[in-house]
């Protein structure tokens, strides 16, 4: 089942007219969709539709939701956000970001940290990767993108009840056990700093042994996910 994004309140019965030309074009030239047929809608808000197609045409996309689906896919037991020391690529953060939304998180927050390769980013460019592997994984609720934040920002996250960093000589990870608001932070390439540790644990987070092997800082950010989500 094909699925369709707009980020909008969706009722089953009113219909829908989808804005974004990308969408609009995908429907229309690349899978060939016709008046008639079933899509599912999704809004980013935790909702998934099942929908008529009513007109597609090379401008306009028009649909009218009739069932609403109870989604299962997304997570409730568990909220996880993941910090990353931003990569020294821009298509390394797309990678990761749909990644990510595969995987289930519910917030994504860049950072800088004292290794940092490359430390300015629009993270609005993320968002067209979220979007899209959120309609490919069939998850229905957006992944939360944060604006960068500094490392001493990262330091003074509330609101968590478990807080862990990456770390090649930490413990092992306590999986899907732990459950509630959990926060894990990825440093850059070449890890975090002796003094950025101490800080950390300081602060209340726990050190996480991810692998045996050292791994690139995009590959420990999901492999933390998934020690969460599964």
């Amino acid at each position: 089942m094909e699925t369709f994004y707009i980020h909008t309140d969706i009722k089953t019965g009113f219909p829908l007219v989808l804005e974004d030309q990308n969408e609009v074009l995908h429907a229309y030239s690349s899978l060939r969709i016709k008046p008639g047929d079933s899509v599912d809608i999704i809004n980013g808000m935790g909702e998934r539709f099942k929908a008529e197609v009513m007109e597609c045409t090379k401008k306009i996309l028009s649909v009218i939701p009739n069932v609403k689906i109870d989604d299962e896919k997304e997570y409730s037991e568990v909220r996880l956000s993941v910090a990353v020391s931003l990569l020294n690529r821009n298509s390394k953060m797309k990678l990761l970001m749909e990644k990510l939304t595969e995987l289930g998180i519910s917030r994504f927050i860049p950072f800088t940290s004292e290794r940092t390769a490359f430390p300015k980013m629009k993270t609005e460019s993320l968002r067209p990767s979220m979007i899209s592997a959120l309609k490919q994984c069939g998850g229905c609720r957006d992944v939360e993108i944060s604006e960068t934040l500094k490392f001493s920002e990262i330091l003074k996250s509330e609101n968590f009840d478990h807080k862990y960093f990456s770390d090649i000589s930490g413990g092992k990870s306590p999986g899907n056990e732990i459950k509630g608001n959990i926060l894990v932070a990825v440093g850059p390439e070449g890890g975090f700093t002796d003094n950025e540790k101490k800080e950390m644990i300081s602060a209340g987070f726990v050190p996480l042994k991810l692998n045996r092997r050292t791994l690139r800082a995009e590959t420990a950010a999901i492999v933390t996910a998934s020690k969460f989500l599964s």
